[in-house]
């Protein structure tokens, strides 16, 4: 009998992606992942591209590799928490998820930076890159580059989460002066400084880059719109200074406590901004409406001139919406009346026409002041008639516009949304299932999905849902063809309403402003590398707004919790529950915490079959879609972690208890 040949390994490349309990998986360029188990990581972390040799003897439907060699670190420098080791050493605690939780610090990297560590400092480091195959799993020690302030205070957090995610620094004073003493191109403009012209936004807000006003129609049946957008274009020309420093940036980060604008303060708050009382330079979408339908008749765009006749802000709007007034000037009310009522008859024909995904979830942020730099409160702030009033407006200008792209064959940036993967959405609906007690099944078209959103929006687990939906979509990006927005059901769409804190919507003027004087507009080619650019930095952008926010509210909590003196109690609703612990969502901080095994006390045991831990003293149990209170087990605003410990509830030991699946299969069926 012939010996078996024994396999030669193969090697492939790919990103690793690390779980928690120490296995991995190295993703593949054709969409194929490999296993990597415990002990085979070889020092790589979450995020490195790696070069992985497969067992040949593994299962080739579940192959299993191990790491040979780490050819990158997509995390080389970071940013972390100095903490003194034993014997006179230290570490560094990494402010990115993603990185391991410590890592050691080389002595000699700390001895050569010449200021002496600090427990609780902030640090740059670097994780270098082995170069040797198979290397040790033990993670190499990490170098020491720059020595920072001091955490636990606004400024130093800011400071430590800017330098993580790259965010570029403010303009400086010359930057600023160059940029107001700017001129603005010429071009044919409109004057509409005689027309009732407001403004609608947040009551701190600075930079005003869209206004509305109501014009009479020549037409019985119609209504006219005009949606006025600052006219930035006139200002950045492309290629000059200012664009490249905008390209930069490409986004406004809006961190709490710290605003860093994409443009200058001399434009985005002075000649850009549509303030009122000034003639202001304006990039207008006349539209004309069907008063009873809310269809476009049809629209026309030109370069203006206005003057703002009141800055209104969103609590006055809704103020007079609920039945209330404030003061205003002459016809203002009326017209805002009206702007309500054309923009509840466009939201009625998205609903019915464009089906777009209903996801109305409140908006939770820190209230920091910038000087000085202090926590002041957090601040919840929830979509109603007031915010769907302008909302309505922008996206009818902005779908206008990516017609106009098309029309005049010019290359710009289209904002697409790609259809949701149907594995994923399966995915969710397991999910869903577990969180909402009853079976989530057949969200593979836009109508069940649709329908099932709207059911979700009754349940008190109804922002966890909601943010767990939104992980099994694909991100929304920036592409040179219209691919259609699924999350707005639209099939042209593209950013134009906000050129001052968005480098997309300031390309998309560009063009246009260059096609109206006939100059030579950025070519195909030019565009796709700026369509990349404005998604990677969309990201980037993103990541450091969320890990900001999250450790301000962790920090809030740690400040409320001094002030009282006393253990704080948090209300939350348990959305995941594993042998592990469980995930609590706090609905009055839009935070998730979690319940650690290790944070219950002796007593509590895990039910496999019915998804729950319970205390077999007292019967208590913890599971999915309890709502409850719990206390603050340690808080660790380095990391972005809060951990939580149940307080006794009498009312969940009888007659709340989870059903097992079998229970609900029948429960389910007695329904039907």
């Amino acid at each position: 009998m012939k010996k078996e040949k024994k396999r030669a390994p193969i090697e492939a490349t790919g990103e690793l992606s690390v779980n928690i309990q120490g296995f991995g998986f190295v993703r593949l360029s054709e969409g194929d992942s490999l296993f990597v188990p415990p002990g085979y990581l070889g020092g790589a972390v979450t995020g490195d591209t790696v070069l992985a040799v497969i067992d040949p003897n593994s299962d080739p439907s579940r192959p299993v590799a191990a790491i040979k060699r780490i050819l990158a670190r997509k995390f080389q420098n970071f940013v972390g928490c100095l903490v003194p080791l034993r014997g006179h050493h230290w570490g560094i605690r990494p402010l990115r998820h993603e990185l391991p939780d410590l890592l050691m610090l080389s002595d000699e990297s700390v001895a050569r930076s010449g200021i002496p560590p600090r427990e609780g400092n902030w640090a740059k480091a670097e994780l270098p890159v082995p170069q040797v195959d198979f290397p040790d799993e033990q993670l190499p020690c990490a170098i020491l580059l720059d020595n920072y302030g001091a955490s636990g205070n606004v400024t130093a957090d800011l400071d430590a989460i800017v330098a993580e995610y790259n965010i570029p620094a403010p303009y400086t004073a010359e930057q600023e002066a160059a940029a107001e003493a700017l001129e603005p191109v010429k071009v044919k403009r409109l004057d509409c400084t005689k027309d009732l012209v407001v403004t609608i936004d947040p009551v701190d807000a600075r930079d005003y880059d869209d206004a509305l006003s109501v014009l009479p129609s020549k037409k019985k049946g119609e209504v006219l719109v005009a949606v006025h957008i600052a006219d930035v274009a006139s200002y950045v020309r492309p290629g000059s200074d200012l664009d490249r420093q905008a390209r930069e940036r490409v986004f406004t980060s809006y961190l709490p406590g710290r605003t860093l604008p994409m443009l200058p303060k001399a434009l985005a708050n002075k000649q850009c901004s549509l303030q009122a009382g000034v003639p202001r330079l304006a990039h207008t979408v006349f539209i004309r409406f069907d008063e009873h339908t809310g269809d476009v008749i049809s629209y026309e765009r030109k370069h203006t001139v206005i003057n703002v006749r009141q800055r209104l802000c969103y609590e006055q709007v809704q103020t007079l919406l609920d039945g209330g007034t404030f003061e205003a000037e002459e016809g203002v009310l009326e017209m805002v009346k009206k702007l309500a009522n054309i923009a509840q008859l466009l939201r009625h024909r998205r609903m019915t026409r464009e089906r777009f995904l209903p996801m109305a979830m409140p908006e939770i942020r820190v209230v920091c002041s910038e000087k000085p730099s202090r926590i002041l409160g957090v601040q919840q702030t929830i979509d109603n008639p007031s915010h769907q009033l302008v909302e309505e407006f922008m996206l009818a200008a902005n779908e206008c516009m990516a017609l106009e792209l098309e029309k005049l064959n010019l290359p710009g940036l289209y904002r697409n949304h790609l259809s949701p993967d149907p594995e994923k959405l399966q995915d969710f609906a397991e999910t869903a299932t577990l969180m909402m007690g009853e079976k989530v099944k057949g969200l593979s078209s836009r109508g069940p999905i649709v329908r099932f959103l709207k059911h979700a929006a009754e349940s008190p687990l109804k922002d966890v849902l909601y943010m767990a939906f939104l992980r099994h979509l694909p991100r929304a990006d920036y592409g040179v063809d219209p691919m259609g927005h699924f999350g707005l059901g639209k099939e042209h769409y593209c950013h134009f309403t906000s050129p001052i804190r968005r480098f997309a919507d300031l390309l998309v003027h560009q063009q246009l402003l260059s096609h109206d004087l006939r100059r030579k507009t950025y070519t195909l080619d030019t565009v796709q590398e700026f369509a990349m650019l404005c998604c990677t930095k969309e990201y980037n952008c993103d990541q450091a707004e969320f890990a900001a926010s999250d450790r301000m509210k962790i920090r809030y909590i740690q400040q409320c919790m001094k002030e009282e003196g006393k253990k704080m109690l948090l209300h939350g609703e348990i959305c995941k529950v594993t042998k592990t612990g469980c995930q609590v969502y706090l609905p009055d901080y839009g935070l998730i915490a979690f319940v650690n095994e290790e944070q219950l006390p002796k007593g509590w045991k895990f039910d496999h079959l019915k998804a729950a831990w319970y205390n077999v003293k007292d019967g208590d149990r913890l599971y999915i879609t309890q709502s409850r209170q719990f206390e603050v087990d340690s808080s660790d605003p380095i990391r972005g972690e809060l951990l939580l410990a149940p307080v006794p509830d009498k009312h969940s030991k009888t007659g709340d208890a989870p059903f097992s699946p079998r229970e609900m299969k029948a429960r389910l069926k007695n329904r039907r």
